[in-house]
């Protein structure tokens, strides 16, 4: 910062400050760390791919190098949620930014080994996972004599995917465990696409050589100090062969843009006929003579002149630099010359060595001939070109393989906000008391269940692991409809949570209309389905013998809710898992969100996964239920939002365009505002209330009120908080109107799902 003014801008961010708006980011986003260009430049499909993906999942991208930050403004800030620079590695700086960006899966690029942000990730309760990784030479010896230090914290990666077998085979001498090892393609084959043509002139030549990146002496970033200066290597060379091909033309484009101007001078000192790139976009100048040479003074535009290219050389090559990215121009199919120096690129280059896709000099003095040679012979030249092309196509697709892996560490990876060491130990005791108490529950409700007679009819359970709403009760209905329209005869039944009546048994037929106080609020959504009777009651095997006796017909029970519900013996066990958080932190509540230990899902019959629009997501979720229950068929559901309807007069209403803000009582409001996400709506405003939360009048009033200083048009909830509404709310009576979301479920496979439920059925024994 202080030998370069440029390090100065937005230092803040690099002590964790970022933008304030990157605190209102959602929960569980992904984080990748790219520390200069050519790690950005990698990143890009990736983040690609992620974007297509998952759309509504957080992005965010930090960078260590100021030409990392332009680069990642200039490639990837439209794909991406914001762009900062990476915190300095102390646990304060770090705590800062994770706490604003609350990331589920960190991806580092690349050698960043960076001992607090790992530690602090896999605090926070995120995945983390290194892709690109290498160690060069060059560091490699740093690395062994350091590996009592660098491998604890290597350890910390969930996942490392290595550029080449001897990078796998380093970082496991480092310690890493093979299990957390893959060899894989770089991903700068990804990023290396055959673009068309800039709008750069040939000046009617016969011959383009274009010489990229090149670098001066001392040039930061050099692996050893030099006097070596590749311009002045270049214009030599070009002067060489000027009187064999006078029809050619030179693109020279510098590394850096603060050297323009001194290879300007150069050019004019040799009295070599010369264009800048700069000048000819400002004003129309006279055709360039040949043998010429045009100054690349731009940025952005040598990736779309290797189209043009008959030979190309890669500077930073034979000066010390360590090279730069051979990959653009052979996705371009054009030939490509680097020196000896290409450390940075070792295991690139050795691919493109072992195709013969690749001619690599020894010394200035070999770069005449060798470019002479591809110049003159044009189909040996062709030939090179064309085997470059083909080991750039054979290695693309990294991102592809890479995703299903790093969705897989995402849905595994769920932040949780860092609590201090006698929280913890409060919040672990309550969990522990939590886990024997249900422990208890259930295994006494086990005998009682063993104890009774089964139930005339085959009982279905829909239920759950995690606390709060994951989509089991448009599940039920859904079911129920089915059943109906394959000519069941189905009835629910349903615990009726915080209803306000005495009577332990309420049965009712189905579209009957009751007070929510009679009901609570999802027996209210199951009676105005009018699909099936419902039972309610907190013993749903006595509900049940009293709904059987009233509707004799039924031949199915739908037990809503009921995974964890003993008492009552059922035939099918489908376990509803929410898609946005299918292991609730993976802790049992207070610590986390679930119900019961992870090793319960061993008495799931089958899985419904909700909320997984991507197979991706779907797939990762698969993966996660494997481990736990091998057996069980999994199925997921689509969700069709149906219409919005108006709070006061159930009336459809159209919201569109219009802003909105949005409130519920959700055990997980996150479910509900990734609904709204993913319609399309403009939210301004969101408030989130306790789960089945039962509205006053004052409260909706100053919600309302809220939602008006946002500079929203209208309210917005769900159907199950409409039920919690107060009665007496009459039309006028607050200064904004409500809409609540009129949603269905279906299950993709409907085929194979019914036939799953109807071949167990048809195994269940006599009553």
């Amino acid at each position: 910062m202080i030998t370069q003014g440029d390090y100065a801008t937005r230092f803040g961010e690099r002590l964790g400050f970022v933008p304030r708006s990157f605190s209102r980011t959602k929960l569980n986003s992904i984080w990748l760390h790219a520390v200069s260009v050519g790690e950005v430049i990698s990143a890009v499909p990736l983040i690609k791919h992620i974007r297509k993906e998952e759309p509504g999942i957080a992005l965010y991208l930090s960078v260590s190098t100021v030409a990392g930050r332009r680069a990642a403004e200039r490639e990837a800030e439209s794909l991406v949620d914001g762009v900062f620079y990476a915190p300095v590695d102390y646990v304060s700086c770090v705590r800062r930014t994770i706490r604003a960006l609350r990331p589920a899966l960190l991806i580092v690029l690349e050698t960043e080994i960076w001992p607090n942000l790992y530690a602090e990730i896999k605090r926070a309760g995120a995945s983390l996972a290194i892709v690109n990784a290498r160690i060069s030479n060059r560091t490699w010896g740093r690395y062994r004599t350091l590996r009592f230090f660098f491998r604890p914290v290597l350890q910390l990666a969930d996942v490392i995917y290595t550029q080449s077998a001897t990078d796998y085979g380093r970082y496991r001498k480092l310690g890493v465990l093979e299990h957390k090892l893959q060899v894989e393609a770089n991903l700068k084959y990804d990023a290396a696409t055959s673009m068309a043509s800039a709008d750069i002139p040939r000046f009617g030549a016969g011959r383009v050589w274009i010489a990229a990146s090149t670098v001066g002496p001392n040039e930061r970033g050099s692996l050893e100090k030099h006097a070596i200066d590749e311009d002045e290597i270049v214009i030599r060379a070009f002067q060489s062969l000027a009187s064999e091909f006078p029809d050619l033309l030179l693109i020279l484009a510098p590394r850096q843009p603060a050297r323009f101007d001194a290879v300007a001078r150069k050019l004019e000192r040799e009295s070599i006929p010369f264009l800048r790139r700069t000048d000819m976009k400002l004003r129309s100048l006279p055709p360039l003579q040949l043998p010429g040479v045009l100054l690349l003074d731009t940025l952005g535009e040598l990736a779309s002149a290797y189209r043009q290219a008959d030979v190309v050389f890669v500077g930073g090559s034979i000066a010390p630099r360590g090279g730069h990215n051979i990959i653009e121009p052979a996705a371009a199919g054009a030939p490509v010359v680097v020196g000896p120096n290409m450390q940075n690129f070792e295991a690139i280059t050795s691919e493109f060595l072992q195709a013969r896709a690749l001619l690599q000099i020894q010394s200035e003095s070999e770069l005449v001939p060798t470019l002479r040679g591809l110049l003159a012979d044009r189909t040996n030249a062709r030939q090179l070109g064309e085997f470059a092309q083909r080991v750039v196509e054979a290695r693309r697709g990294v991102a592809q393989r890479l995703a299903p892996v790093l969705f897989d560490l995402y849905f595994r990876g769920r932040y949780r906000v860092p609590r201090n060491p006698l929280s913890i130990a409060i919040l672990r005791a309550l969990a522990s008391l939590w886990r024997v108490g249900s422990e208890w529950k259930r295994g006494s409700g086990t005998r009682y269940a063993t104890s009774v007679p089964a139930l005339a009819v085959p009982v279905v359970s829909i239920g759950g692991i995690t606390i709060g709403g994951s989509g089991k009760t448009p599940l039920a209905i859904y079911l129920a409809s089915q059943l109906v329209h394959r000519g069941y005869t189905p009835a629910i039944l349903t615990r009726g949570y915080r209803r306000r009546s005495p009577a332990e048994n309420v049965v009712l037929a189905a579209g009957a209309k009751a007070p929510a106080s009679l009901t609570g609020d999802e027996a209210q959504i199951f009676l105005r389905s009018a699909v099936a009777p419902i039972g309610i009651g907190r013993n749903r095997y006595d509900t049940a013998r009293v709904l059987l006796e009233r509707f004799p017909a039924t031949d199915i029970l739908l037990l809503d809710d009921g995974f964890q519900h003993a008492r009552l013996r059922r035939d099918i066990d489908i376990v509803v898992i929410d898609g946005l958080d299918p292991l609730g932190g993976g802790e049992l509540v207070p610590l986390g969100r679930l119900r019961e230990p992870l090793s319960s899902l061993r008495r799931a019959s089958a899985f419904v996964v909700t909320r997984a629009e991507s197979s991706l997501r779907f797939r990762a979720i698969c993966e996660l239920l494997r481990e736990h229950n091998a057996a069980a068929p999994i199925f997921r559901t689509r969700l069709i939002a149906r219409t919005w309807r108006d709070a006061q007069t159930g009336q459809p209403v159209d919201i569109a365009n219009q802003r909105v803000a949005a409130f519920c009582g959700l055990g997980n409001p996150q479910n509900f505002w990734h609904t709204l996400e993913s319609l399309g709506l403009h939210v301004v405003f969101r408030w989130a209330f306790g789960d089945h939360h039962t509205y006053r009048p004052v409260e909706l009033k100053y919600v309302a009120q809220q939602a008006i200083l946002h500079g929203a048009q209208v309210l917005v909830t769900t159907e199950k908080d409409r039920m919690n509404f107060p009665p007496n709310l009459s039309a006028g009576a607050l200064p904004l109107a409500i809409a609540w979301l009129e949603i269905e479920l279906e299950v993709q496979d409907s085929a194979g799902f019914f036939t799953f439920l109807e071949s167990t059925l048809r195994r269940r024994p006599a009553a």
